[in-house]
């Protein structure tokens, strides 16, 4: 892994990647208020009035290059209590997503630049590079015909499911939509987004493992039954049969999925 250097800025509101440090001087974004309020770009995602984001384009001599701006506002109380009631913490804030970055660069899983983090009480933003010349992973599929040969990108999408749990890690929302995918002239380059729920934990649960592998179960549920095999095999590490407490594991992922799709359909998701 490449190290990433960061400096502090503004007495610790603003902390920057070090590589990124002269594009924000440069484009004047080199404090809180400024990257808070820059209203230039065009919105990206706007599902939360507390929680906006921006696709920007910041002047890099001759040549521009994208970026995204997550802001996160003063979060309504109940956002606090919801979570709480379902005996989890709250994850509010900018700061969750910054640190589960760092930690899948610790782990070598492809994802996101984390760029800035700015925080001063319950306002805070961070900023990534943009991934251009990616597609969304579910689009990428539409657009394969049917006797497309899809081991390679199983295989690289269970590599980082493995990787990831391995390292203690979690996603929360880790459906296809949330992997992009570059094809290269004989590889597939595949990427992980939106970790505002991701977290590192020092023993992972199985209920957080079966959370995960769920979801990806869901959002593929149109695959061909031998992908969903392919996957499991590379998930759990060969093509070997799997063992029986595995076996209870995937009828536990399946049951969460059935769920997921019931819940989806119920609110019509």
């Amino acid at each position: 892994m490449t190290s990433i250097a960061f400096e502090d800025w503004q007495g610790g509101k603003l902390r920057v990647n070090r590589d990124f440090a002269q594009i924000l001087r440069t484009n004047q974004l080199d404090t809180f208020d400024a990257l808070m309020n820059h209203t230039g770009g065009t919105i990206a995602k706007n599902l939360l009035a507390e929680r906006t984001t921006r696709r920007i384009m910041l002047q890099d001599g001759e040549h521009s290059r994208g970026f995204y701006i997550k802001r996160h506002l003063p979060s309504p109380f109940k956002e606090y209590f919801k979570p709480l009631l379902r005996l989890t913490w709250p994850i509010l804030g900018a700061r969750n997503e910054w640190d589960a970055l760092l930690e899948f660069h610790t782990a070598e899983i492809p994802t996101m630049t984390p760029v800035a983090l700015g925080e001063v009480g319950r306002y805070s933003f961070l900023v990534t590079e943009a991934i251009d010349g990616y597609t969304k992973l579910p689009e990428w599929l539409s657009q394969q015909p049917g006797t497309a040969d899809l081991t390679p990108v199983v295989d690289r999408v269970a590599e980082i499911a493995r990787r990831m749990h391995v390292a203690g890690l979690h996603h929360q929302d880790f459906y296809l939509g949330h992997l992009l995918i570059r094809q290269g002239d004989d590889d597939f380059d595949v990427r992980v987004i939106d970790l505002g729920r991701a977290r590192a934990s020092a023993n992972l649960s199985k209920r957080w493992i079966i959370k995960d592998l769920a979801q990806l179960d869901y959002s593929a549920r149109h695959m061909r039954i031998r992908e969903q095999v392919r996957f499991l095999h590379g998930y759990f590490g060969g093509s070997r049969r799997l063992d029986p407490a595995e076996k209870r594991l995937v009828r536990r992922i399946r049951s969460k999925s059935r769920w997921i799709a019931r819940h989806s359909q119920k609110n019509r998701l």
